[in-house]
Order: C-alpha cells, then sequence, then structure tokens
C-alpha cells in the first residue's frame, strides 16, 4: 500500500542517502529559533560535507561499533520528491554504554503537528527494543521547547535531570533537560536488589 500524501513515508536511511540528509538537516537547522520557533539546536549553521561524511560513517558502522547511527528519513512526495524529517538512533562511545541509544529527531516547520513526530519515534522505538535489543534510550530537550517536550513525555520519556544554561546561542540561555525510556522492564537493579 503507498501512502497518502498527509502519511508521508518513513523509511531507514541508507549510506546513498547521505547527500540528501546533510541537504535537509542543514535546512531543518535553519529554523531553530526563527520566527517564532523555539530553539532545537545548538549550531545555527552546518558545513554540509561534514554531515554527509558524518552520517555516511555512521549508518555504515555496526551496533558492536562505537558511535554507530541508525536513522529513519520522513519523506514527501509531492511537490517534489525530499526529505522532511528524521529520526536517528546513536549509540555511545564506550561497549559498556552499549544497551543504550541517544535519539535525535526533527522535522521541517511545516510538516510539524501533524503526527510524524510520534510516527518517527514509534519506528524507532519498536527497532530499538525488537531488533537491536537496546534497553534505555536517551536524549536531550530544550526547556523552551514545550512541544517536543510534551511529545516525548506522550512516549515515555522520563525526565532524569537539567542542565541549567547547558548552550548559549544565538544570545539564549538554553537549559537542556535530559530525559529517557526504559524499553525494557523491570530495571535490573531492581530485579537484582529484590533477590538479595
Amino acid at each position: 500500500m503507498i501512502p497518502s500524501p498527509a502519511l508521508h513515508a518513513i523509511a531507514p536511511a541508507h549510506r546513498s542517502d547521505a547527500r540528501a540528509f546533510a541537504a535537509y538537516l542543514i535546512e531543518h537547522v535553519a529554523e531553530s529559533g526563527r520566527r517564532g520557533v523555539p530553539h532545537f539546536a545548538i549550531a545555527t549553521s552546518l558545513a554540509p560535507d561534514e554531515v554527509e561524511h558524518s552520517a555516511r560513517d555512521r549508518w555504515g558502522k555496526g551496533l558492536d561499533e562505537p558511535l554507530w547511527g541508525r536513522a529513519w528519513l520522513l519523506r514527501s512526495s509531492e511537490p517534489r520528491a525530499r526529505i522532511i524529517g528524521h529520526i536517528e538512533l546513536r549509540g555511545g562511545r564506550f561497549w559498556s554504554e552499549g544497551h543504550r541509544a541517544v535519539v535525535a529527531m526533527g522535522i521541517l516547520g511545516p510538516h510539524t503537528g501533524q503526527g510524524h513526530g510520534r510516527r518517527l519515534l514509534e519506528t524507532a522505538i519498536a527497532w530499538a527494543r525488537d531488533e537491536a535489543g537496546l534497553e534505555y534510550l536517551d536524549l536531550g530537550v530544550f526547556a523552551n521547547n514545550e512541544r517536543a517536550r510534551r511529545l516525548y513525555a506522550g512516549m515515555g520519556f522520563v525526565p532524569i535531570g537539567t542542565r541549567e544554561d547547558a548552550f548559549r546561542v544565538d544570545g539564549a540561555i538554553l537549559d537542556d533537560i535530559q530525559m529517557t525510556l526504559a524499553l525494557r522492564s523491570p530495571d535490573p537493579r531492581a530485579a537484582a536488589a529484590s533477590e538479595r
């Protein structure tokens, strides 16, 4: 079944998508903190070649390698085929944090508020839990980004702390709220404590 234009297609990213992904991400980051949109990015501009190379590198790594990445792209076919959103899971630097991944997500402004964020999260969560066997997903969201905070909380992410004055972008002081989602229960620490 081909999705209707209102339900844009979500598909796994491949290394061959890296150039189109870079173009989309540069457009997306340029929206941060502009025209009433809350800040959501720590940079206001990106270098296309760096974004492309980095994405291609992450997406080519195995899940047992440091700094792996897996992404899903939200694509529109109208009025022209293009990437309009994404979600990416990134592995940590060390083997000892291999049970977790960090979430990064974005959608171009004209396509927000239509349920695409929930669909992207559902896709990534299902893969993380059912295919990758991960136990936690972590993310950071700026305190001023109420819409994103509501979405993450609605998907089960729980705030675990705030880094006050974490970033300063275009003169704005941004607090970063750390959130996590447990994909398995019970918590291994709780199970170990109950065995004692």
